[in-house]
């Protein structure tokens, strides 16, 4: 296989409804059954902050996260991993009430959080990305 049928395999995954994305990524690259999510943070539409809590920004990025999945055909039962980012690794708790309803009912996925000096813009408390793995 050379490198270009290996690039071939990639699809990038980049819902309409998200912002654009401030640097040059994709909001997800799917290979085969496997899907890599981009660090998701709590932007809306236009690229505005939402929440000024742990708690609120983590209900806009796991919306923002179950956008890309939907746009890839799954759905948060497919996460097979989390890796969370925080200002303020106290505030955990408040990641967890949101991820606890995302996941309630499922089989939970493997999750590793750690505390950062900083996320990408002023204001933003919390940034989480996971992989996901489809049936199919």
């Amino acid at each position: 296989m050379n490198s270009n049928d290996r690039l071939d395999r990639r699809v990038a995954i980049n819902p309409p409804g998200l912002c654009p994305p401030p640097d040059p990524y994709s909001y997800g690259i799917k290979v085969g059954k496997t899907l890599h999510l981009a660090g998701q943070v709590a932007l809306d539409s236009s690229g505005v902050i939402v929440g000024s809590t742990v708690g609120e920004q983590a209900e806009q990025v796991w919306t923002n996260i179950l956008v890309v999945l939907e746009e890839a055909g799954g759905s948060a039962a497919d996460i097979v991993k989390v890796l969370y980012y925080l200002a303020d690794i106290r505030d955990f708790e408040q990641e967890m009430v949101v991820r606890r309803r995302v996941f309630e009912g499922l089989v939970l996925p493997a999750v590793t959080g750690i505390q950062v000096a900083a996320l990408g813009l002023p204001g933003l408390l919390l940034e989480v990305d996971v992989t996901a793995e489809f049936a199919e």
